[in-house]
């Protein structure tokens, strides 16, 4: 039987060897460019050599300013290209393999980055950040999937919270070189920053021939003689009795997993993981999480912190790096739901003090009540990063059937798509003075919908923690309520393949040890 207790860190640790921890590290590269493209562009869209380049002259101020049309626009559109990576993604991952999916997203990149660097007129720049969020689409597909399908289960919730480590780190990266780059009169400033974007993919190729393929899938395209060989990369000190009998144990649990349809994905026996997987993803993005990520510098400029916007944007983004590290030791100890429950709750709270900050008038606003502001919107993202942001991929990446994973993870990311591309378009409008402007108050707004997350989080997101796949299977066909999951008793892969084929248990314990 699995338990369902909290396994002690060292334990869990053990699980590591040199090739499972170059996979967790290397698959979140693959979602660097993802943060850099991000925290890029919400640094060099305050800066006037971009503005200057793309911009209209403001008469008033004497400043080059990017319309909140535009600004929109560019912020947006790229969600398009988004979009379109994650179904493309699907397709290719589902029939190439994953390793095949990486590729196409570094060739994504270095076309999406070469378009920006070279941009003349607000159109190419545009269109180079859709080809280059194409390229997140893939990342936040692929990903999660092959984290899912080779890490060990105890580990799995570590492995799937690097790909926001690297996402956050990413924006920490380029908000430092912004942060440098800012006063640099000439286009340098921002291409600079955008130009960087060409390192990480080269790097991401490079390293291509020593992943393995993932074993899962090699298994589902009847590829047996692979998957061992990728087994025998995954398990180092597996002898070859052991990878045999994970094989042979992997393919009882999933005889009936090729490829499912995607009339399955809705049906009876599918229906509940699919909505655990689109709300998962959808909560993630309509948290508010835009408004600092991709507005925070030009929010604290309208605050009137002209020289510091840019430091409070690194100082942001560091604090949010040592949230993720922290999750990545919390994740499979403490848990999914409660890790939600309580990072939902204290997003709400501090989106309601900045919504309180904003409701007082500006003439009366101190300089303590401005600082207030920037301490929320830094917290806010603080415990982002704590819950919603890494546990969104992981639970995706789990609760998708095995069968049917690029297909749901593709409806996960399509709805993640579109509730950022709804909630980047409308932020500058509900903000910006000439339209609603909201401005702080817009924390009254993300306050509430945190309180109806945490709600929903509370009754539809099951703990699934330290579960191997196989057994996340037999928890969603118990009939259990999705609130009470964590509960069930379950058995392993290998347990049922040992019961069918009348062997020992003592070998089953072995194998487990090993």
């Amino acid at each position: 039987m699995a338990s369902n207790g909290s396994i002690p860190l060292a334990q869990r640790l053990k699980h590591f060897n040199p090739m499972l921890v170059f996979i967790m590290f290397y698959m979140a590269l693959c979602a660097f460019n993802f943060g850099y493209d991000v925290g890029t562009f919400g640094g060099v869209q305050g800066m006037q050599s971009f503005e200057g380049d793309f911009g209209v002259f403001n008469k008033k101020t004497k400043l080059w300013e990017l319309p909140a049309s535009l600004r929109s626009v560019m912020t947006a559109t790229p969600f398009i290209g988004k979009a379109l990576g994650v179904i493309a993604c699907g397709l290719v991952a589902e029939r190439w393999g994953r390793r095949a999916a990486i590729f196409w997203l570094c060739i994504l990149s270095f076309i999406g980055a070469a378009l920006q660097t070279s941009a003349h007129n607000s159109a190419q720049f545009t269109i180079g950040r859709i080809i280059a969020y194409a390229m997140t689409g893939m990342a936040v597909v692929v990903v999660p999937i092959y984290q899912s399908e080779t890490a060990p289960a105890v580990l799995r919730g570590m492995f799937g919270c690097t790909i926001q480590f690297m996402i956050v780190f990413g924006q920490v990266v380029s908000s430092l070189i912004t942060y440098e780059t800012q006063n640099i009169k000439s286009n340098a400033g921002w291409q600079i920053p955008v130009g960087l974007q060409l390192a990480v993919p080269f790097i991401i190729l490079l390293l291509l021939p020593i992943l393995p393929e993932s074993p899962r899938w090699l298994l589902s395209q009847d590829r047996d003689e692979d998957a061992v060989k990728s087994l025998r990369k995954l398990r180092k000190k597996a002898t070859d009795t052991e990878i045999q009998f994970e094989v042979e144990s992997l393919r009882y649990a999933n005889d009936n997993e090729h490829k499912g349809s995607w009339s399955e994905v809705f049906d009876k026996k599918n229906r509940i993981r699919t909505y655990v997987a689109l709300f998962a993803m959808f909560g993630q993005q309509i948290s508010g999480q835009a408004f600092p990520s991709q507005y925070g510098v030009i929010f604290y400029q309208s605050q009137g912190f002209k020289s510091q916007a840019f430091l409070f944007n690194v100082l942001m983004n560091i604090i949010s790096l040592v949230a993720i590290i922290l999750t990545w030791f919390t994740v499979d100890g403490l848990g999914r739901r409660p890790s939600l429950l309580l990072g939902g709750s204290l997003m709400a709270a501090f989106m309601f003090i900045l919504g309180g900050m904003g409701s007082v008038p500006a003439a009366t606003l101190t300089s303590a009540g401005k600082n207030t502001m920037v301490a929320s919107i830094m917290l806010f993202y603080f415990f982002f990063n704590l819950s919603w942001a890494p546990l969104a991929y992981v639970i995706v990446s789990e609760t998708a059937a095995s069968r049917l994973k690029e297909k749901t993870n593709l409806l996960a990311m399509v709805i993640s798509v579109l509730t950022t591309f709804v909630t980047s378009f409308t932020i500058p409008y509900l903000i910006g003075a000439a339209y609603a402007n909201l401005g702080a108050k817009l924390g009254y707004v993300y306050g509430a919908i945190n309180i109806g997350l945490v709600v929903a989080v509370f009754f539809f997101i099951p703990e699934l923690k330290g579960r191997s796949l196989e057994e996340i299977n037999q928890l969603f066909e118990s009939g259990v309520s999705l609130r009470k999951l964590g509960g069930v008793k379950t058995r392993d892969a290998g347990v049922l393949y040992e019961e069918k084929a009348g062997g020992e248990e003592s070998r089953i314990e072995d194998i487990r040890k090993a």
